[in-house]
């Protein structure tokens, strides 16, 4: 096989794997580039399976990036948010939509290790055999078990499938409801669109503003909200339009006053249980990129 031929054939994998690890697309196409730089220089002849071989750089690098962010992200301004990717029209090619975690389920990684997230990932999203992921990462097949055991339990993992019980056309729907309940100032039914303990997190990243702490409640969040409306009610060029983020219908929110923001959703039982704000500009790189989402 090819150089060109593998980085084709074998890209898309590897940053799927790399960013539903790190969580960021922009560290993702970085570590892929390194390494098809260094795949470039090593002799090839005793490699007998190239994806295997390559799967196993991208798992390893992705992990050794993750200890050395780790230290970053505990210094981060407020809560930090994985970075959205807009699947509406993903001009990257570089998650197929059937391998990805919810928007929710990626930042619940967060309370992962790296060897944790690389085993979680490497199972649940790309179904790689336990003997698969020794190779990988070095660690036999049965600890491999026993890590992923212990990661779901971190996760609340069957929890969290339970929670997955809205299909795309309902959760439109609902988020319809939540947008014109926001923009008409309805708080009676904004109120039963949210659950009662619902949680709004915000990532500035100490760039743009944003809330530092997370919103508690569904009083708490609706307050917010309309505080932020009534900021912005007389920006005429303030629009909310609906796409797909990792999957999932979400929002992406712009206006030429202030930076954009792309907005997820966690819906559980026909109501809002998190809502996700993504601020900071580093992280909308691939929102930008993607027209801005649809009408």
């Amino acid at each position: 096989m090819e150089m060109e031929e593998a980085y084709t054939q074998y890209k898309p994998l590897l940053l799927s794997i790399s960013y539903q690890m790190a969580g960021s697309m922009t560290e993702a196409e970085d570590i892929v580039h390194d390494i098809f730089i260094d795949f470039h220089k090593i002799d090839k002849n005793n490699i007998k399976d190239y994806k295997s071989y390559l799967c196993k750089m991208a798992t390893n690098r992705t992990i050794d990036h993750l200890k050395s962010a780790s230290k970053r992200r505990e210094h981060y301004i407020g809560p930090w948010l994985p970075e959205p990717l807009n699947t509406d029209q993903d001009p990257l090619h570089s998650i197929e939509q059937h391998d990805q975690l919810s928007y929710a389920l990626l930042t619940l990684l967060e309370k992962l290790n790296p060897v944790e997230r690389a085993v979680f990932v490497l199972r649940e999203v790309f179904s790689f055999s336990y003997d698969e992921m020794e190779s990988f990462i070095g660690k036999e097949a049965a600890n491999c078990r026993k890590i992923l055991s212990r990661a779901k339990k971190k996760l609340h993992f069957h929890e969290s499938k339970k929670k997955n019980n809205v299909g795309r056309d309902e959760e439109e729907k609902l988020i319809n409801q939540f947008v014109s309940a926001v923009t008409t100032g309805n708080t009676d039914e904004l109120f039963q669109l949210l659950k009662e303990d619902a949680i709004l997190y915000s990532d500035g990243g100490g760039k743009v503003t944003a809330a530092i702490f997370p919103i508690v409640s569904s009083k708490r969040i609706a307050r917010f909200i309309f505080g932020l409306l009534q900021k912005y009610s007389d920006d005429t060029s303030l629009s909310i339009q609906m796409t797909l983020i990792n999957g999932q219908p979400g929002l992406f929110i712009s206006s030429d006053r202030e930076p954009s923001s792309a907005v997820c959703f966690e819906i559980t039982d026909q109501q809002v249980t998190q809502i996700f704000v993504i601020r900071n500009p580093e992280k909308l790189t691939y929102m930008l990129e993607s027209g801005r989402g649809k009408k």
